[in-house]
């Protein structure tokens, strides 16, 4: 008979390693409902929606211009049919983990094909935000790259805004 603290040791690794890597695809999942939330929700002005959208852009939508993150935010708006079927996904996706964790045995297989579902959603996800960067500053002058890189290390010197910290990009400010 095998030594019980023999036999826990490889399932436990490798049930911290699955539970690991839910938490880190919930986390991507939850960065992609906040993208989406802002762009669908966004009303004009700024606000919550602004900063939602700042977070989601990282330090990079914090230096584009008004003219150029209002660009991003109008073709991640168009994308709204496709982020609706996101998230039907995103749910049914939730709700295979949930079965998938609660069998009697544990099926890593059954598992991993869950996370590599979601985790190929939120690769498309960030691959549409990185194309829609990339075309914006494609589309900038020279001149319009020279201020968003002085922006942006502005902006990668100071760090993110904190509750004290003035949420206005810094062009703003």
């Amino acid at each position: 008979m095998a030594d019980p603290a023999e036999t826990a040791g490889p399932r436990r690794g490798r049930n911290r390693l699955s539970l690991a890597l839910g938490l880190s695809l919930a986390v991507n999942v939850l960065l992609l409902g906040l993208i989406g939330g802002a762009v669908l929700g966004h009303r004009s002005g700024v606000g919550r929606d602004h900063a939602v959208t700042m977070m989601a852009l990282g330090p990079y939508g914090r230096a584009l211009s008004d003219t150029d993150r209002a660009a991003i935010r109008k073709a991640l708006r168009a994308e709204a049919p496709r982020f609706r079927e996101e998230r039907r996904e995103v749910r049914q996706g939730f709700r295979d983990m949930l079965t998938a964790l609660r069998g009697e045995t544990f099926d890593a297989d059954r598992i991993a094909a869950v996370l590599d579902r979601q985790e190929a959603r939120v690769q498309a996800h960030a691959g549409m935000v990185r194309k829609l960067m990339l075309d914006r500053l494609s589309a900038m002058s020279p001149d319009e790259r020279s201020a968003f890189a002085d922006r942006l290390e502005r902006v990668l010197r100071h760090g993110p805004p904190g509750r004290n910290r003035c949420e206005a990009p810094p062009h703003a400010r």
